[in-house]
């Protein structure tokens, strides 16, 4: 096996003691010449921008929006888009998920008070109904 210089990384003669290029002493112990690295500066690959999960942003400001007006059918509407953008973040590396989550709990807390709201005016209603009329 050849002997290479440890400092210039030129091939050595067999009992060679100092290198003939550079004068460094050579050690009896077999040398391998150094490695030259590499590094790759340009690369052909581009890097795309990360999707976004817009259907959570709308789901989440539709829930504000509705859950402001009172829109009981529309919460049940967002509700569901809520839902199906958090299925969505699995896609989007977790991206809206938190919106999607914060949708859910406005739209659902909406369309719990206007199920309450519903039920109320319909038992109202039926109690304004069945009482008589007024004594004075």
């Amino acid at each position: 096996m050849a002997k290479f210089c440890t400092n210039c990384g030129k091939e050595l003669e067999k009992d060679q003691s100092f290198c003939s290029n550079c004068g460094t002493p050579i050690e009896n112990k077999n040398v391998t010449p150094p490695v030259e690295s590499t590094v790759n500066v340009t690369t052909n690959t581009t890097v795309q921008p990360a999707k976004k999960n817009t259907l959570a942003l709308v789901a989440f400001i539709t829930s504000l929006v509705s859950s402001f007006l009172c829109c009981g059918v529309f919460n049940v509407i967002t509700l569901i888009l809520s839902i199906v953008g958090l299925l969505e973040a699995k896609k989007y590396d977790g991206d809206g998920k938190g919106f999607a989550i914060a949708g859910i709990v406005i739209s659902a807390i909406a369309v719990f008070f206007f199920f309450l709201l519903l039920i109320g005016g319909i038992i109202g209603l039926f109690d304004i109904s069945s009482s008589t009329a007024y004594d004075i």
